[in-house]
């Protein structure tokens, strides 16, 4: 299919900054997912209850099985997919086309034991899971720490940067841009660290969760144990109150760790833009770049707002899933099977807004004059201190005072001091400029980068404990 046709922008017109994702969203990923988990369950199956038939195999059995899913190709999706057009049914496809395999590879006292015992929801919840906690290691993660460090580099280049804060879009008082984005360096990390510690559900369990047939035919072994110690070596944990289906909450809190996340990061593209828009950054043209089809002064922040529409379309559906996909009639019905096969829209806006918000933080330019200007036209925002100052030396009306100079006479503030502080406190109030007036705001950026570094180290941890 020719990238012109797609339904949709993310295997369309954003396809090439996405292709990497194909890995662990596409049809073929499920696919080969699903002959992974066919296949270690069969050997785990023979290894285990089946014992007796591995005298009968060659010694290299399980190798010659685990190739099946290592040379799985597109080739071989495609001859699932012909399985799946003849039976209607897309897991027990998988399992036809594992029957011929086996013929091929000289194996074929195993085909009765290929899916017994499972559903396929028991196949699927396991590929799904199995997906996503590796989109979350290898992709989602990674990136959320380079953004993190960036985040972090630009805090500390700016850690004294004075900058006009505002409240309700009006000056407030001043602080410093290293100050301003900390925050988000801080607050990104603080739920990157739950998302990589992230710990992937997984079952089996059989028509309603019980092992009805397992048991029966093999009454002698433990499924409880069994299922437990499969799903373990999966690298996923064990959920043990199941019906047919895998409960969704756990991987529901992952989805809405993310809605949150990304609702976090569109704030930023916001504020960021609002930054823009007051001239603060900036974004200079690439060369031979356009950014109007009629204006060519023109240099828009489009990464941004693409980043920002993204992330907020992303927040929004991850949103539904987690909530949805919590419901299931019973033992089981597939009305939430063609919500699961979204997970890749909505992971794949994250990671493309991620993407897109690196490459327009590392164009953006800081106009540290503009800001230090901004503050200095301002010098009513030295109010707040006067008044607080009046308070501590004892004025009860401090703030109508300094409410009523402000707005009558607000060049003549210092003279209408003179009367109200303690003789020869004139001075140091007199002294006091706006772009000196930052209270703890460079200690805080110290302070919450090395909280960052923290977070991080743990967050390394994690992941080198997988």
């Amino acid at each position: 299919m020719d990238p012109l046709e797609a339904i949709t922008p993310i295997d369309g017109r954003y396809r090439e900054k996405l292709s990497n994702l194909k890995d662990y969203f596409s049809e073929y990923a499920l696919i080969k997912e699903r002959v992974r988990i066919e296949i270690e369950y069969l050997a785990e199956f023979i290894e285990e209850v089946e014992y007796s038939k591995s005298s009968l195999l060659p010694s290299d059995w399980r190798e010659i099985l685990l190739n099946i899913y290592r040379n799985f190709s597109l080739e071989d999706a495609g001859k699932v997919k012909e399985f799946e057009k003849k039976l209607g049914h897309d897991v027990f496809a998988v399992v036809k086309y594992l029957m011929e395999k086996l013929d091929e590879k000289k194996l074929e006292i195993l085909k009765p034991y290929i899916h017994i015992g499972l559903t396929s929801e028991d196949v699927n919840n396991l590929a799904y899971s199995s997906l996503l906690n590796r989109f979350n290691r290898e992709v989602l993660v990674p990136v959320l720490l380079k953004l993190v460090d960036k985040l972090s580099s630009i805090s500390l280049q700016y850690v004294d940067t004075v900058m006009l804060g505002r409240t309700h879009g009006v000056p407030a008082v001043p602080t410093t841009f290293g100050r301003f984005i900390v925050n988000y360096a801080y607050r990104i990390a603080k739920i990157l660290e739950q998302i990589a510690d992230m710990k992937f559900p997984g079952k089996l369990g059989g028509a309603v969760g019980d092992h009805n047939a397992l048991k029966f035919v093999y009454p002698e072994v433990d499924w409880i144990s069994f299922s437990k110690s499969f799903v373990e070596s999966q690298g996923l944990i064990y959920f043990p109150a199941t019906t047919q289906i895998l409960p969704h909450e756990i991987l529901s809190s992952y989805l809405m760790e993310i809605s949150i996340l990304d609702s976090i990061l569109s704030n930023l593209c916001r504020d960021i833009w609002m930054l823009s828009l007051i001239e603060y950054v900036s974004f200079p043209l690439e060369v031979g770049e356009v950014h109007s089809s009629t204006m060519p002064h023109k240099s828009n922040p489009i990464l941004l707002e693409n980043a920002e529409g993204a992330f907020d379309l992303a927040s929004s559906i991850l949103s539904y899933m987690s909530t949805r996909l919590i419901s299931s009639r019973l033992h089981r019905d597939l009305s939430d099977s063609v919500v699961k096969r979204f997970y890749g829209v909505p992971l794949s806006l994250t990671y493309m807004g991620v993407k897109n918000l690196l490459t327009i933080l590392d164009k953006m330019q800081i106009n540290k004059e503009r800001m230090a200007l901004d503050v200095e036209k301002h010098p009513e925002i030295l109010s707040e201190a006067f008044q607080l100052y009046l308070r501590r030396h004892g004025h009860s009306k401090a703030y109508e005072i300094i409410q009523r100079i402000v707005r009558e006479r607000p060049e003549k503030i210092i003279e209408e001091l003179e009367s109200l502080v303690p003789a020869g406190e004139i001075e140091k109030l007199a002294k006091l400029k706006p772009i000196e007036y930052l209270g703890e705001a460079e200690r805080i950026v110290m302070n919450l980068i090395q909280e960052v570094e923290k977070i991080k180290s743990r967050i390394e941890d994690y992941r080198g404990s997988l």
